[in-house]
C-alpha cells in the first residue's frame, strides 16, 4: 500500500526548470528525512528537471529578476530561461506572447544576458 502525500498549494507562479529543480529538490529532501523514502513519481520528475535545465539552478532567480526588470512576461521568461537561445533571430521568435517585440538594443542586452548564465548542458 502506497503512502499519500498531500500537499497545499500556496501559490501558483511560472517556473522555469531549473527554478522548479531547486523547489522540488527540496522538497524531496524533507520528504526524505520526515518518511525516509520519496514516492518514485517526484523522484522521476526531479531526475527530469536535473537533466533538463540549461541554467544552473542557484543563478535562475538573479537571471530571472534580470529579464523582469526588461519588462518581460513571466512566461517569456521561462521561455527564456528553459530554451537559451544563441541568436537574435531565436530571440525574437521566443518574443510572440510580448505586446510588443523589444528594439534590437534590448534584444542584444537579452541575448548577452542568457548567454552569461545559460550553460548549454544540464549537469548529469
Amino acid at each position: 500500500m502506497s503512502n499519500t502525500i498531500v500537499l497545499k498549494a500556496i501559490e501558483e507562479k511560472q517556473l522555469s526548470n531549473s527554478e522548479a529543480y531547486l523547489i522540488l529538490r527540496n522538497i524531496v529532501e524533507k520528504i526524505k528525512e520526515e518518511t525516509g523514502t520519496v514516492p518514485l513519481l517526484l523522484s522521476r520528475v526531479l531526475e527530469y528537471l536535473k537533466t533538463h535545465h540549461k541554467i544552473p539552478p542557484e543563478k535562475a532567480g538573479e537571471l530571472r529578476e534580470l529579464l523582469a526588470s526588461k519588462g518581460l512576461k513571466d512566461e517569456t521568461i521561462v521561455m527564456l530561461m528553459n530554451i537559451c537561445p544563441s541568436s537574435i533571430d531565436e530571440l525574437r521568435y521566443l518574443m510572440e506572447l510580448e505586446e510588443k517585440t523589444p528594439e534590437q538594443g534590448i534584444l542584444e542586452e537579452i541575448l548577452a544576458t542568457l548567454s552569461n548564465y545559460c550553460t548549454g548542458v544540464a549537469p548529469s
